[in-house]
């Protein structure tokens, strides 16, 4: 183990985990002082990425308040805070007194590129994590598009199940650009548009229902 001295760090829930160029204004962006790197295998950083689980006792006490955290009065110990890599990818990972995690991040691609390569000079630390059920699912949709997919999910949904048939044509035909008789298929065709990607035409839907949205409450 090593220390690593002053990151950035974006804990979220362990079924949200961004990269760092889906980082937003809103996050809480933690300026960590130090923490703690340990150099694991592929297959335990993947176990720590995906699944839910535990980790052994004999690490959570070598990591017990070691993590500092500046803030604006003083710096903030965690009390179970480690970084984890494979000499390629670096994670982040906040534990309970259980070992069980509770938030985890990515880092900047500069920080992380540099402890990647600390980390591969490193020995292996061998640590037991016993995997549960699977929190974090392979994600083919940035943080911004699925925000702007549940957005039009509700829309198209709301618009079939409250009968407001004109709008829910108008969102079919601005898409599709043909004539539907039936309003279940142009509800069915929409959402199915929208199952394994999103293109402009989706984006063009969700700026005009904003801007329609928008309006009303003025």
């Amino acid at each position: 183990m090593i220390y690593i001295y002053d990151i950035l760090l974006n804990f979220c829930d362990c079924n949200e985990l961004y990269d760092f160029f889906e980082w937003n204004q809103n996050d809480t962006i933690e300026n960590i002082k130090r923490i703690k790197l340990v150099h694991v295998d592929r297959n335990l950083l993947d176990d720590l990425l995906f699944y839910d689980g535990t980790i052994d006792e004999d690490y959570l006490l070598k990591i017990y308040r070691t993590c500092e955290v500046y803030t604006n009065r003083k710096v903030k110990i965690l009390d179970y805070c480690g970084l984890f890599s494979d000499g390629e990818r670096v994670l982040a990972i906040e534990f309970d007194q259980t070992g069980k995690p509770i938030y985890k991040s990515k880092l900047l691609i500069d920080e992380e590129e540099e402890i990647a390569l600390l980390a591969s000079n490193l020995e292996l630390y061998f640590v037991t994590y016993l995997k549960k059920e699977r929190v974090l699912q392979n994600r083919f949709f940035t943080r911004g598009e699925i925000m702007i997919r549940n957005y039009l999910i509700k829309e198209i949904g709301d618009c079939y199940h409250k009968k407001n048939y004109g709008k829910l044509k108008f969102l079919y035909e601005e898409y599709f650009e043909e004539e539907s008789n039936s309003y279940l298929k142009m509800m069915q065709s929409l959402l199915a548009s929208m199952e394994e990607s999103l293109d402009y035409k989706h984006i063009n839907l969700y700026q005009l229902l904003k801007l329609s949205n928008k309006k009303k409450q003025v």
